[in-house]
């Protein structure tokens, strides 16, 4: 977890809990995110300590409890290692359990299932955020003790604790469904509002509304109605029902696996084992067609000195900016890869040389045009100014591979570095740094004085300085 520095909030004396609590990451959240993750937060821990305080504890329903749980636990360890996608509502399947404890057990018992499944997936997975579990759990508590609480409060002649028989199971199904809309709805509100206090641009059809979406909560409804009528006709069968929702959870989690195996998770975009596949593919059509390709390597300059001086998070940022603006500046079907930390890889299929050099350029303007602006950790407020070099290197009859474009254009990328511009690889050898070209020069040489060049170049990297504060330097 990373320290936090919030000036005049703390004496610099205190100790223990207190020192702890003020380097829990949510401080550095932007102030309505922070309030509304606490107030849920805050709202979770106090409904259920009413509903604890109100409840009569009995040894059967403990056992009941305890079973369901160990179900939930089953769960996570089948899908443990999976990594979750941050900024999306995750569908792990767990209200199915969290459902059947809403209707066959008191309302206390539904309130308090999230905090032991919370408390060993943080142990097990210890990677994960910890603000960001705590939330999602207290989301879950209010959504599903609400529904227990309604549930409960439904005459016996229309639900009640046993199904019965006849008309009555299916009024009793019918209300156990609509507590679990309830509890669905509670749920992936609360989380889609943080969604959208974290993120104004992200589209709410997106996160519940799609196809797929609606298919997968419409299943983990219709589970958790069966295992709900399962428990309550006899608990121990509960145990038929444990490999149904673990097979349907490793179906849900095809997709993600998938593109875990394709995509870098720091960025979004293809990691280097795919783009060397889909590259190979797209330079076999080429030279089948005698079409035309070129390959683009961006390098940032001093990447590492940013995780050094500003941390994990920084980097990050910074890495989600870069890819950020690849795909917004390059055509839909040109192939961007990260291929190393601070190396980008992008094939321009149909793109000759001189295009290539005019993408390259207009990339590395837009690069140091927009400056990542750091907003979480212990450097929050400070700003990062990419500089980046490129290599260049396009497809010719001698160079149709690309094993042999790669080299040119790691060899135009060492110009590149030295010369903090865009370099193309020529014809024959590894390129040189186009120097003749005054007002490339003069970009890329930011210290020089313009025509006679005397001043050393300056070596690429980040400038890093906090707001109004144009002297300070980080990175």
């Amino acid at each position: 977890m990373a320290a936090l520095r919030l000036q005049g909030c703390w004496p610099g004396t205190l100790s223990g809990p207190a020192r702890q609590a003020r380097d829990w990451q949510v401080w550095a959240l932007p102030a309505p995110l922070r309030g509304f993750v606490l107030a849920v937060t805050a709202a979770a821990v106090t409904a259920t300590g009413v509903a604890t305080a109100a409840t009569r504890w009995r040894l059967p329903q403990l056992a009941v409890f305890v079973a369901l749980l160990a179900c939930g636990v089953a769960l996570i360890e089948s899908t443990r290692t999976i990594r979750e996608v941050h900024g999306s509502i995750v569908r792990d399947l767990q209200p199915v359990w969290y459902l059947a404890i809403a209707v066959t057990l008191p309302p206390a018992y539904a309130f308090l299932a999230p905090l032991p499944l919370l408390v060993y997936k943080l142990c097990r997975a210890p990677g994960m955020v910890a603000y960001r579990r705590v939330f999602s759990n207290a989301t879950i508590s209010l959504g599903y003790g609400t529904a227990a609480v309604l549930f409960h409060a439904v005459p016996r002649s229309v639900a009640g604790p046993a199904p019965g028989a006849g008309a009555h199971v299916l009024s009793w199904v019918l209300v156990v469904a609509g507590c679990g809309l309830v509890g669905w709805v509670i749920n992936d509100g609360l989380i889609v509002v943080a969604i959208k206090l974290a993120d104004r641009g992200a589209g709410v059809r997106e996160l519940v509304g799609t196809r797929a979406t609606l298919t997968a909560d419409l299943v983990e409804l219709s589970l958790g109605v069966s295992l709900a009528l399962v428990v309550a006709i006899q608990p121990l069968l509960m145990a038929l029902a444990l490999p149904s929702v673990l097979l349907y959870r490793r179906y849900m989690m095809r997709a993600q696996l998938v593109a875990e195996a394709r995509i870098d998770p720091r960025t979004g975009l293809l990691n280097a084992g795919a783009w060397r596949r889909e590259a190979e593919v797209e330079l076999a059509r080429a030279q089948r067609h005698q079409g035309r390709a070129a390959l683009v390597i961006v390098h940032i300059g001093q990447f590492a000195s940013v995780t050094e001086t500003a941390g994990r998070q920084a980097a990050d940022q910074v890495l989600r900016r870069m890819a950020c603006i690849l795909r917004e500046h390059l055509r839909g079907y040109d192939l961007i890869g990260r291929q190393a930390a601070d190396r980008f890889a992008v094939l321009l299929p149909e793109t000759g040389l001189d295009e290539a050099r005019r993408v390259s350029e207009r990339l590395r303007d837009q690069l140091a045009a927009e400056p990542v602006d750091v907003q979480h950790g212990g450097h929050a407020g400070f700003v990062f100014r990419m500089t980046v070099s490129i290599g260049v290197a396009v497809r010719e009859e001698s160079r149709s591979s690309l094993a042999g474009l790669i080299q040119a254009a790691d060899s135009a990328l060492a110009s590149a570095d030295w010369a903090g511009a865009v370099v193309c690889a020529g014809p024959a050898d590894a390129a040189r740094p186009r120097l003749g070209d005054r007002r490339l020069s003069r970009r890329a040489f930011p210290g020089s004085p313009g025509r006679g060049g005397a001043a050393r170049p300056r070596r690429p990297g980040f400038r890093g300085r906090r707001r109004h504060r144009s002297s300070q330097t980080a990175g």
